[in-house]
């Protein structure tokens, strides 16, 4: 939908928000057939759609086994799982969870508040070794990819339940997971618009919504020629009025830039070319590293076609896909100083957004897999 407004001086309004309970059991139903209906329009030119009594026990570490602190009631009780996709509160309760039961390594903080007051939560898995490195896992920028959010809670719970016998490459590190990154878009795909993109920020009385992967101030404002980014409100790929204009990439910046932990790993999941890139996405120049970052994605999909045999291609933004600038992972990059930034296209390209439950799992697993090997490769080199 287009909309007039002045776009020299964008004023945001503040929203209010009724926000449901926190709640670990949920039964949130098939969300992908709730919204199978809605009318999806204007197609733009990268094929994607804009639409609008616990028993409590003493935490024991013996022999470097983390066991958890206290045991989970079952019975008729459903549980988290990675057999369809879950709605925010399910996703938040459980990371709590995991911070309750694993203490010694689990911390669950608040990094920031959406546009309409939604926690952004992160989840840092830990040893507390002071020397250790640090490996920053978003997912969900873009609301409509929720693949990266059952990959990214997925990976999540491998690394707490298995602490103890994962490799050194592995638990030298800090974790730092940020499950939903864009909460108030994600809970609008659930409710109102299966392929909404962006967040659901206000300029000018109405919620245009900006790109959150086109907020970032490297390269931001650029064009290129092409699709880079946008400063028309009503473009899929709207930048914002100005770099960091946007909550959910304050915290973001904040968070990373605030940490005495030295980031040595960025990655950021979406969906669904089955790619693996990293910088530039605003030119075509290769970036310093670029032999580095080749190498790397490559590892990753390496592991991934061994473990499934799905097929991602490794790469820089722009050869593979087109131009965007102010994008996270060339931010990372060039402001942060991460060495290892890529951007993780999941599956699939026959479904496109709408993965089917019944590849959750090995999608999960494939990924896993490549974030494993990566880290092996990292400490190598």
């Amino acid at each position: 939908m287009s909309v007039a407004l002045n776009r020299a001086q964008p004023r945001r309004v503040n929203s209010t928000l009724r926000r449901p309970d926190m709640f670990y059991i949920y039964d949130d139903g098939d969300e992908s057939d709730q919204s199978s209906n809605k009318t999806l329009t204007a197609e733009c030119a990268n094929q994607c759609t804009q639409t609008k009594g616990d028993i409590r026990q003493r935490l024991t570490i013996q022999k470097c086994l983390i066991t958890p602190r206290r045991k989970l009631k079952r019975g008729k009780l459903k549980l988290m799982d990675w057999k369809k996709y879950h709605r925010l509160s399910v996703i938040y309760a459980f990371i709590d969870e995991l911070e309750r039961d694993y203490p010694a390594i689990c911390t669950v903080s608040v990094i920031g508040k959406s546009v309409e007051g939604r926690d952004i939560k992160m989840l840092k898995i830990s040893n507390s070794n002071a020397d250790n490195s640090g490996v920053w896992l978003d997912a969900c920028i873009h609301p409509r990819e929720w693949i990266s959010v059952a990959v990214i809670t997925y990976i999540a719970d491998m690394l707490v339940k298995n602490f103890h016998t994962l490799s050194s490459a592995i638990t030298s590190k800090d974790w730092h997971i940020i499950p939903v990154l864009n909460p108030d878009g994600y809970e609008y795909t659930h409710t109102h618009e299966r392929m909404w993109r962006k967040n659901r920020a206000r300029y000018g009385g109405q919620c245009v919504g900006v790109d959150l992967n086109r907020n970032f101030s490297y390269g931001w404002g650029q064009i290129n020629g092409e699709e880079g980014s946008s400063d028309e409100p009503s473009h899929i790929f709207y930048r914002g009025p100005a770099p960091f204009s946007e909550p959910e990439t304050v915290a973001v910046r904040d968070t990373i830039l605030g940490s005495i932990t030295p980031f040595k790993v960025f990655i950021s999941f979406h969906s669904y070319f089955e790619l693996i890139i990293f910088p530039w996405g605003n030119r075509q120049d290769p970036c310093p590293d670029y032999l580095h970052l080749l190498e790397g994605g490559t590892v990753m999909a390496r592991a991934i076609h061994e473990t499934s045999g799905k097929t991602y291609k490794v790469g820089n933004t722009k050869d593979l896909t087109y131009y965007a600038c102010g994008t996270s992972i060339d931010w990372s990059y060039s402001i942060a100083k991460i060495p290892y930034s890529y951007m993780v296209e999941l599956r699939s390209k026959q479904h496109r957004f709408r993965l089917p439950k019944d590849q959750i799992m090995e999608t999960c697993k494939e990924i896993w897999n490549a974030v494993k090997n990566l880290m092996d490769y990292v400490d190598e080199h």
